[in-house]
Parts: C-alpha cells; structure tokens; sequence
C-alpha cells in the first residue's frame, strides 16, 4: 500500500436547501426596509427638525406630537429589521472575508442589542413620556435615564462600540467579498464616521448615505445568484470561476 494517500475534495452540493432563495429575498428586503425606516426617516426627521439634541426634540416634539410619533415609531420598526438585513449581508461576506465576518457578526449583535435599548428608551422618553408627564418631566427623565449606569452598560455602551465597529468590519468585508458594489460599502464606512464624529453640512446629514448605502446592499443582495448566497463561486464568461 503506498503511503501517500491521495487528498479526495468534499463534493460541494449544488441543490439549495428548502427555503434558500426565498430567505435570501427576506434577508434583502429587511435591509431595504432597514434603510427607509432608520436611515430615511432620522435623515428626513433632520430636515423637519433640525441638528437638535433629544432633550431639545422632545421639547419640539411636544409641539409636533403626531410627526414625532412617526418618527419614532419608524426607528422602533426599524429595530426588526436591521439585524436580520445584516446578518443576510454576512451569510455572503462569511464564504470570501471569513476572519471579518467571525468578528464582525458578534459585534453586529450586540450592537443592534444596545441600539434597540436606545432606540426603545427614547421612544418612552421622547414619545409617551410628553403625552402622560409634563414637558419638563419628560426631558428630566431623557436626562436620568442617558447617565443611569445600568443604561449606560446595557444600551449606550453596546451601541457606540458593537454597532460602530460591528458595520464598520462588516462593510470592509463587503468590500472584500466582491459580492457587493464596493461604493455602497464606502457609503456605509462613510456613514458610521460622519454620524459617529462630524456635524451636518447644510441640508446634508449623515443618515442620507446610510439609506443609500444599506438599500444598495439590499437591493443587491435580493439580485445575487443563490449559489452565491450559497458560498458557491459564478462561472464566469470564460468557463472560470470567478468572484461574485
């Protein structure tokens, strides 16, 4: 018997798993909509609003009852889907950015926890709380609740840091993957240091790129192969496999 055993490649199944395509089409679809209720409605909320901080938008919106209920009911929806969109861009990044994904995926979560907190809290503070408190009382209980340790672990911590990093290493996985167009995933990297660091420039704000970018991952993601989505390589013209 020789004693070099030759190396035998595991068959890669071709035939996708019940539900393949019609997951892949949710998946997409949740980033769409992840796009037009956080992005669209905190960019269009800019340009009714203003730069305002929340204490200064619960007082306005104390005003303007029914468009900051809108507003804010749109981000609460919007807590559903940017995780499940996200984890759809990393199901294609996990096959071609395997060590950004891995890394990437847990911060996402977690991130996307800590932001739901926000997100949930300034719904109670800046929606429910003017309705049922008086104005003042609403803002001091904004105040307590953005300096309470027990927030500041639990919400505030997680968002900066998992959903900062988290986007930002899923972006450049995007890149890397070749699956997406790399201007979208410049958009989002964009995106995160101009919300995260810089002010607004005249009727520019940041979240006008996340709703730009984040659609054109979904748009794409709905429109890839399901082999891709798969982790199988697309023949190319030339009979070869190539990047997707």
């Amino acid at each position: 018997m020789s004693s070099v055993q030759q190396h035998i490649e595991p068959e890669v199944p071709t035939q996708a798993p019940p539900w393949s395509r019609l997951v892949q089409l949710a998946a997409g679809a949740c980033l769409v909509l992840a796009a037009l209720t956080n992005g669209l409605s905190q960019y269009v909320g800019y340009l009714v609003i203003g730069d305002l901080d929340f204490s200064e938008q619960i007082r306005w919106g104390a005003e303007h009852a029914g468009f900051q209920g809108i507003e804010q009911g749109f981000l609460v929806v919007s807590a559903l889907f940017m995780p499940l969109g996200l984890l759809g861009v990393a199901q294609v990044t996990r096959w071609n950015a395997r060590r950004l994904t891995l890394v990437a995926v847990p911060l996402v979560l977690w991130g996307m926890w800590g932001f739901h907190n926000v997100i949930a809290m300034g719904y109670v503070s800046g929606t429910v709380a003017p309705a049922g408190l008086s104005v003042d009382d609403a803002v001091r209980l904004n105040d307590a609740m953005v300096s309470e340790p027990g927030v500041v672990v639990l919400a505030l911590i997680p968002h900066l840091i998992g959903s900062f990093f988290g986007v930002l290493l899923l972006a450049i996985a995007a890149w890397r993957s070749g699956a997406f167009p790399k201007a979208a995933s410049v958009l989002v990297m964009a995106f995160l240091v101009w919300d995260f660091f810089l002010p607004p420039v005249g009727p520019i704000e940041a979240h006008l790129l996340l709703t730009v970018g984040w659609t054109w991952w979904g748009i794409t993601l709905m429109r890839l192969p399901n082999a891709a989505w798969r982790g199988q390589p697309i023949p190319t013209r030339g009979g070869e496999s190539g990047a997707y």
